[in-house]
């Protein structure tokens, strides 16, 4: 492999120590064919000649925008629709279903955080379109935040390679919400009007972004180093509203701080963030119109 790498060694060194810096993420040791391969296509875009010429301008001039360009290269997951479907279940079946007599006749926020090319964020709206029946009183606004990347641009772009959409989404999903554009297929103006997308250093302050009723950070925590895990929870904890939930991966969990969410979870992997006010209304059956027969979530399949 060290015959295909094009930057001197001390780069990589440097480039690890600069996605530990502003993202709290330690890459791994085996990164060299990660930072060949994701910043090539990063080098391309921004119009350099080649991966070095890049490099060598990031650390001569100390660009901040190329600086996060680079690091949100680096940092991009490959993402899929409806993965961990066992969230996917647990807001459907218990999360919507409880905010709803709270926020009937409004809008509920529900925010992606660290979003990526944005396969979460759709999965999330394709799910919250399927059972608009059972909420016609309840409007839903879905958010997805991420550092700026090509993955961040993509997802703005709601545009997926057939091996994309291949991964995760039910054939019917496909055809009710996706239009084909030559080899790609593109999300529907339908479904696209649901959402939106913001750029964002997810180790900044969030103040700027507002508050959500469902806050969703799934299977990202393994990542971060611990300094960087008690900034990113203080943010999610602060976005997240009063009996509001946090959303973790269905394997993992707080650990010893709460960081105000309740000590234990109400499912895999999501935690309420309790109100000082009595929460009563909380464990009220959702109302159902009489004209709209109620649907329930077992019948929304995702197979």
């Amino acid at each position: 492999m060290s015959g295909v790498l094009s930057l001197d060694p001390s780069y990589y060194e440097a480039l690890k120590r600069l996605t530990l810096e502003l993202a709290g993420v330690k890459l791994g040791d085996d990164h060299t064919f990660l930072v060949e391969t994701r910043l090539s296509a990063l080098a391309r875009k921004e119009g350099f000649e080649n991966l070095s010429d890049m490099i060598d301008q990031l650390f001569s001039r100390g660009q901040t925008r190329l600086a996060i360009q680079i690091v949100s290269a680096l940092l991009e997951r490959a993402t899929r629709f409806f993965a961990d479907r066992e969230g996917f279940e647990i807001l459907g079946d218990k999360l919507l279903p409880a905010l709803h007599p709270l926020y009937r006749g409004g809008t509920l926020r529900i925010l992606s955080y660290g979003c990526s090319s944005g396969q979460e964020v759709y999965s999330t709206a394709i799910l919250c379109d399927r059972m608009k029946d059972m909420f016609p009183d309840m409007d839903v606004e879905i958010t997805g935040v991420d550092y700026p990347s090509l993955a961040l641009d993509r997802a703005k772009e709601g545009r997926f390679t057939h091996f994309e959409v291949q991964r995760g989404l039910p054939i019917r999903h496909l055809i009710d919400y996706f239009t084909r554009d030559g080899e790609d297929w593109v999300i529907k103006d339908s479904l696209r009007r649901r959402v939106r997308f913001a750029d964002h250093n997810l180790l900044s302050d969030t103040q700027s972004l507002g508050t959500y009723q469902i806050v969703m950070f799934r299977g990202r925590l393994a990542q971060y180093s611990p300094t960087a895990v008690v900034r990113i929870m203080r943010h999610l904890s602060a976005l997240t509203s009063a009996n509001g939930y946090l959303m973790l991966g269905s394997h993992e969990e707080l650990g010893k701080i709460n960081f105000g969410f309740s000590a234990e979870p109400v499912a895999k992997g999501c935690y309420m963030k309790p109100a000082e006010a009595p929460l009563e209304k909380l464990v009220a059956e959702p109302v159902r119109t009489r004209s709209t027969p109620p649907v329930e979530y077992k019948d929304i399949n995702f197979a």
